[in-house]
């Protein structure tokens, strides 16, 4: 099996809702399926020589994305991590822990959120929470009492994904696999409005965390794990994780598992599939009399959506006793503010939102009156352009972006010279470069009419 591994990297905010439904307070995924990127390569189907041997005969595996941690790769909190009540910093691995611990410790607490580093370093994934409102298409307005609200991943953040593939492959349908992975995408939900831009690069490598003298056999799950028992039943019976395992070989005291289920919709025949039953990723299982060599390194089904990867013996599994790494918050007005609630999250947003948009309209305007130059008539359809390359770039990209279309065919008669200098000036020096970009060249073609009026 070779693996790829591709980063990327959230240019909007992102929505990854955990269940199809659309109504009622839904829970957010904390990582991308791999059905996401199986998707973005399935609009090719028909141009595949194989199809059936890309997509389902599990020769091709699409991992899920997880968040990188400065640089690193991120791990689900493990299941097995416990800390004592009200003592949160000291973290116990439950199944290393001995009947006499257990009674000296009392009643532990099972430490669930977040992401960690193979070095001990937490991780969370931030989220923005914005309340939109349905549209009443017959008397174009909002639609009464069809209030609902997003909470989407914040832009910015990058995760790493792999992609695993049997050397059986044909370098044809090889090479247009990863020509349709990287690039400019869209994911997740309401990808058609503002959310789900993203950029995908071919960029990784993978990281060793086993620990290979351990005499244990631990199995981490990196991924969700959907197993089926010996009629083809879904189940979460776990003996059924692979061949020849049995009850006996389960140490069920020291394991800890955590269940879910969902209906995934299938976009290209527009219904729900068959619902899924899953072990998550973060659950930790423990093996006895068992022979390590014979536990494989994907177990269940749906391997190709980026299930049932799983570790053997991870090293953040070894220690009995450790702490956490916890990066302290930057913002340190906000240090002692516990934002709770979606509402206060969701105001709080707009306040910060609106204070940053007022700066940047001052920065605008002071740059407007420098160079009125850029306010003529016959700029005022490059302005349009410019808005549209704002739609589908980012801050990382824009000034490349907005220096690709003015330096080039038609419109660089009229940037060539100091207009072309000036904006590109601005756009560089700009804090938030697309939104300046963005409002500039919105106010400028008004600024010119409202000079007209006058």
């Amino acid at each position: 099996m070779v693996k790829i591994f591709y980063e990327v990297e959230f240019l909007s905010d992102v929505v990854l809702p955990a269940s199809s439904n659309n109504e009622g307070n839904i829970e957010q995924l904390d990582f991308i399926p791999g059905s996401n990127f199986l998707g973005m390569v399935a609009a090719k189907y028909d141009k595949f020589e194989d199809s059936f041997k890309v997509f389902h005969s599990g020769d091709v595996k699409f991992g899920n994305a997880t968040l990188l941690q400065e640089s690193q790769q991120t791990y689900k909190m493990p299941l097995s991590y416990f800390h004592k009540k009200l003592d949160s910093k000291t973290l116990y691995n439950h199944h290393l822990l001995n009947e006499n611990e257990f009674k000296e410790f009392g009643q532990l607490k099972q430490k669930r959120a977040g992401y960690i580093t193979k070095d001990y370093k937490y991780a969370e994934i931030e989220y923005n929470y914005s309340q939109k409102s349905a549209y009443d298409k017959k008397n174009r307005r909002s639609l009464d009492s069809s209030m609902f609200g997003y909470s989407a991943i914040k832009s910015g953040t990058t995760w790493q994904f792999s992609i695993t593939y049997n050397e059986n492959i044909s370098p044809k349908d090889l090479e247009l696999l990863q020509e349709n992975m990287i690039g400019k995408k869209r994911l997740g939900k309401s990808k058609s409005a503002e959310y789900g831009l993203v950029n995908i690069t071919k960029k990784g490598t993978e990281e060793s965390i086993e620990d290979t003298n351990s005499k244990e056999t631990i199995i981490y799950l990196r991924s969700r794990v959907s197993l089926v028992d010996a009629s083809g039943n879904p189940t979460v019976e776990l003996h059924y994780l692979f061949d020849g395992l049995s009850k006996e070989n389960i140490d069920y005291e020291k394991t800890q598992i955590k269940t879910s289920y969902f209906t995934p919709y299938n976009a290209k025949r527009q219904r729900k599939d068959y619902e899924r039953v899953c072990i998550n990723s973060g659950s930790v299982i423990v093996l006895k009399n068992i022979d390590k060599n014979r536990v494989p390194k994907y177990v269940g089904a749906y391997q190709n959506e980026g299930f049932g990867e799983i570790i053997l013996n991870p090293l953040f599994l070894t220690k009995k006793e450790f702490s956490l790494e916890i990066k302290e918050d930057k913002d340190e007005a906000n240090e002692n503010v516990a934002i709770t609630s979606d509402l206060a999250k969701f105001l709080q947003q707009q306040e910060d939102k609106q204070q940053a948009k007022i700066k940047i309209l001052n920065e605008v305007d002071k740059f407007i009156y420098k160079h009125k130059s850029l306010s003529k008539k016959k700029m005022n359809s490059q302005w349009g352009k410019i808005r549209s390359i704002c739609s589908n770039s980012s801050d990382e990209n824009i000034y490349e972006d907005v220096k690709e279309y003015i330096t080039h065919g038609v419109a660089k008669v009229k940037w060539e010279g100091k207009n072309e200098k000036n904006l590109l000036e601005g756009i560089k020096n700009s804090k938030k470069p697309l939104e300046f970009t963005k409002l500039l060249s919105i106010i400028i073609p008004k600024q010119k009419e409202e000079k007209k009026d006058d």
